[in-house]
């Protein structure tokens, strides 16, 4: 036996009645339409969420809602998660939100707004405040104008590639770009423990471009010379430091004083990438001394001190500066031009290219170079002295 469904009152009766039970109309030699078993959704429970259908022509007409505040009369507010094209896209991005709650309106801001929310955090200060600012307020903001592109767009909508993108412009030296990686790391950290954003993008992106690429001049050797001749001029002995050892300026000054070894004669630090970190550099014999009496664990620093106080890097480019007025170097130059002239020297002094790349800490040309030639201390000391 099977049910069917009366045409007159649609009431369910066997398909052997004559009549129906319910109306009584006559059944037999009728058209008969099987009934309609109507499903309803299950509920969700209060608080968790809706999904609202919006008529019209919207291309993502499901709008999911959720409540995450409560107006002055007590009565929640519901806030818009996003808007989705089918109903199944939008129960699942539901059901995430349901799973790790977070404020809508966080995923809503924008990179430069994410960006003045940090600076403000870390700095306690806004950024168009007029308070004086330190070398690494100048960098990031310095960084961020560079990040134009990304400046209106919603942070948590940002991809991965679109940094890339950026870090891969070969208009912007490697010092810059190191700034902005810098930059990303810092903004995201702040924004995932701030729910900005759900995952951290810029530990996908890295920076491709060679080291070194920035423009430089070396000394010459007449002013080398200069240099030696005014040597007890303060902070000229740390531009031979670098002149003869080849480090990036903060590759140096921000080295721990612990990897600095007076008894082993050498230095071990590092930045930039995996063939520049934790590489250890003898300390050349001409420059020994100097390091010896820079040494001075009451201060942070080798370099970015004045034998009373630590100073910022700022000050000490000020410092450097006037180092080389007062040697009678009237060509201008900065401190990574001492990072070019150890490689110029250590060049014409023929050393072994491997040898060299391992002491500036560059990647190399081919696979022998980059990971199977090993060279001990001693024979980069050899290597280094002869310069």
């Amino acid at each position: 036996m099977a049910l069917i469904t009366c045409p007159e009152c649609s009431g369910t009766v066997s398909d052997k009645a004559y009549t129906c039970p319910h109306c009584g109309y006559p059944l037999q030699g009728k058209v008969f339409v099987p009934p309609v078993v109507k499903r309803t959704a299950k509920r969700r429970p209060n608080g968790s969420g809706t999904i609202v259908y919006r008529k019209g022509s919207y291309r993502n007409p499901y709008q999911v809602r959720v409540n995450t505040r409560i107006d002055a009369r007590g009565y929640p507010k519901f806030d818009v998660l996003g808007n989705y094209p089918d109903r199944v896209t939008a129960s699942i991005e539901l059901a995430e939100f349901n799973k790790n709650p977070f404020d809508p309106a966080n995923r809503k801001k924008t990179f430069a707004q994410v960006f003045d929310a940090w600076y403000q955090w870390k700095y306690k200060q806004p950024v168009d405040s007029s308070e004086k600012k330190n070398s690494s307020q100048y960098c990031y903001t310095a960084a961020f104008k560079k990040c134009s592109v990304l400046h209106t767009r919603v942070m948590s909508e940002i991809r991965s590639v679109e940094l890339q993108e950026i870090l891969d412009r070969e208009d912007l030296s490697h010092s810059m770009l190191e700034h902005i990686k810098n930059l990303f790391n810092q903004m995201y950290s702040f924004a995932l423990q701030f729910e900005i954003v759900s995952k951290n993008c810029s530990e996908f992106v890295s920076i491709g471009k060679e080291d070194d690429t920035e423009s430089g001049v070396p000394f010459t050797k007449d002013e080398i010379a200069l240099l030696w001749k005014n040597k007890d001029v303060p902070f000229v002995d740390t531009i031979l430091i670098y002149c003869y050892s080849g480090w990036r300026i903060n590759e140096l000054a921000r080295m721990p004083l612990a990897d600095i070894d007076l008894d082993s004669r050498t230095f071990t630090g590092g930045l930039k990438n995996r063939y520049s970190r934790k590489r250890t550099v003898p300390i050349h014999s001409k420059i020994y001394d100097m390091v010896k009496v820079r040494y001075n664990p009451k201060f942070k620093s080798l370099i970015y001190h004045d034998g009373t106080q630590n100073i910022s890097e700022g000050k000490y480019r000020e410092y450097f500066t006037a180092a080389l007025k007062t040697c009678g170097i009237t060509t201008e130059h900065t401190p990574h031009d001492c990072r070019h002239t150890c490689n110029s020297l250590l060049y014409r002094a023929d050393v072994d290219r491997v040898a060299r790349y391992r002491i500036m800490g560059h990647t190399g040309k081919d696979i022998n170079e980059k990971i199977y030639t090993h060279l001990t201390v001693e024979q980069l000391r050899d290597t280094i002295e002869k310069i």
